[in-house]
């Protein structure tokens, strides 16, 4: 029962994770499910929906396909579907009925290119992992099949091309990054510091610029979804690999620092600190194991577990590289001590130190944030904390005051944990990937110097979310402050 969950969400599914990627590219992706998993996806997980064209389907199963088996009817659905809108690639994943069929994805994509000429791929996906591993995949895809190989041999030996530095920016998807101007900002920030973008992938680029990624003289991975395709990429071309994301003045400069020196030099490196922190030594920043392969997760044998974690000081949760970079602004920025990690995705990319956590389970993450001091994650995640999960006398709060006003009765107005301490904070930074539309509107710009004021007023200023944006949308008559 521990993996029971009463009161947080659950992370965009592994083929939401691709589609996401593959939306602006010209292709055709078809969920291979029941009816309802392509609403699920566009009304909470996908933001480009309504402004932007696609083609994601659903294949619509119906309760004799599961019965009798029919992937004839799915081959043929598609290739028709193809003839007609002439995608660039077709790719075909899997909700959970295809998983229990043991439907082979991949072998359905092979006939689907044999009769239509489409490059076509699948992928056995279950909808049950998170986005991460559907959108890793998919970024490997995309470079493995369509990636060219650069005419010249400059980087394979270590030498860099005269003129701007050439980078392009990997793992960038609206799931991580929204639409709320964090990729303009990224864009900003790169080409303001001289550097040239090839390819940003895969949001505002195309199928061509993702030809013309071998060009790079860096690759910028800013999520661990381009865990694979940064590694591929250095392995087939000798692109070295930045990792990190560039919150707050430290991680911005280093960050533009970091490429230059890895455009030079060929080697791969990371915006963060190693195991120990205090060594503040010229290696630190020099790493070549973003391939770690995270395998204790499934096998439950992961040294980052709820035993190991820390029992006080900062925690910061969600994706391992966006968190392990608000960790680095805390740390540089602002020189907090104590601040730990809680990974709730698959990929942890070695960042980890002793008393992080990773783990999904609801038990695991209301032990670990008792006697936290400071929480920065998504608005949900402040639903566990130990003020939340018992009756408590704050009716005389403003926050109460406000929030009964409005007739705000749900779980999200965020209480302060602890009466006695004043100072403790929860720094709401919403991720789409978790909590999907409920709280765009308060997905900050954190891409930047800038990052860092918006984080000093989290921390001086206990700030409360009364209502989520779809209860605003649900009820528009009624005037709710965004705080």
């Amino acid at each position: 029962m521990k993996q029971a969950v009463r009161v947080l969400s659950t992370y965009s599914a592994d083929l939401f994770g691709i589609n996401s990627v593959l939306y602006e590219l010209g292709g055709m992706v078809v969920m291979h499910d029941a009816s309802g998993c392509n609403s699920t996806y566009n009304t909470h997980d996908e933001p480009r929906w309504y402004t932007m064209d696609s083609m994601i389907y659903i294949s619509h199963m119906m309760e004799n396909d599961v019965i009798l088996g029919n992937d004839e009817k799915l081959i043929t659905d598609i290739c028709d579907a193809a003839m007609e809108k002439k995608p660039r690639f077709i790719v075909v994943t899997a909700g959970l009925i295809p998983l229990f069929l043991s439907t082979d994805m991949k072998g359905i994509a092979r006939i689907i290119q044999q009769r239509t000429g489409i490059p076509s791929f699948g992928f056995t996906t279950n909808a049950m992992d998170t986005y991460v591993l559907g959108a890793c995949a998919a970024q490997e895809m995309l470079v493995k099949n369509f990636c060219h190989d650069p005419s010249g041999s400059d980087k394979k030996e270590g030498k860099m091309a005269p003129g701007k530095i050439k980078i392009n920016l990997l793992g960038v998807n609206p799931l991580d990054f929204s639409v709320t101007g964090n990729v303009e900002a990224l864009t900003r920030l790169f080409e303001e510091a001289g550097f040239q973008i090839i390819c940003t992938m895969a949001m505002g680029s195309t199928l061509d610029h993702i030809g013309r990624m071998g060009e790079a003289d860096v690759n910028v991975a800013l999520s661990s979804t381009a865990r694979n395709a940064s590694v591929y990429m250095k392995k087939k071309f000798g692109i070295p690999y930045v990792t990190g994301v560039p919150m707050g003045k430290y991680a911005s400069e280093k960050m533009i620092s970091l490429i230059r020196e890895a455009a030079a030099d060929g080697r791969c490196r990371s915006i963060f600190d190693g195991p120990d922190p205090s060594a503040k030594t010229s290696q630190t920043h020099i790493r070549e194991d973003f391939s770690y392969a995270d395998n204790e997760y499934k096998s439950r044998r992961d040294p980052h577990n709820i035993k190991q974690c820390a029992t006080g000081g900062a925690f910061v949760i969600g994706e391992a590289l966006a968190a392990a970079s608000v960790r680095t602004c805390l740390e540089h920025d602002f020189g907090m001590k104590n601040v730990h990690l809680i990974c709730t995705t698959e990929f942890t990319c070695g960042l980890l130190r002793d008393g992080d956590l990773h783990s999904r389970e609801e038990e695991d993450l209301e032990k670990a944030l008792a006697g936290a001091s400071t929480v920065v994650g998504d608005p949900i995640f402040s639903r566990i904390l130990p003020g939340n999960r018992k009756p408590r006398s704050w009716s005389n709060s403003p926050a109460f005051i406000k929030a009964r006003d409005v007739k705000d009765q749900n779980m999200d107005t965020l209480k302060i944990a602890s009466e006695e301490d004043e100072s403790f904070r929860f720094a709401n930074l919403p991720h789409e990937a978790y909590s999907g539309r409920m709280y765009r509107s308060s997905i900050p710009v954190f891409i930047g110097p800038e990052f860092t004021g918006w984080m000093k007023e989290q921390l001086e200023t206990q700030h409360i979310i009364y209502s989520n944006d779809i209860e605003q949308a649900n009820h528009p008559f009624i005037d709710v402050p965004k705080y």
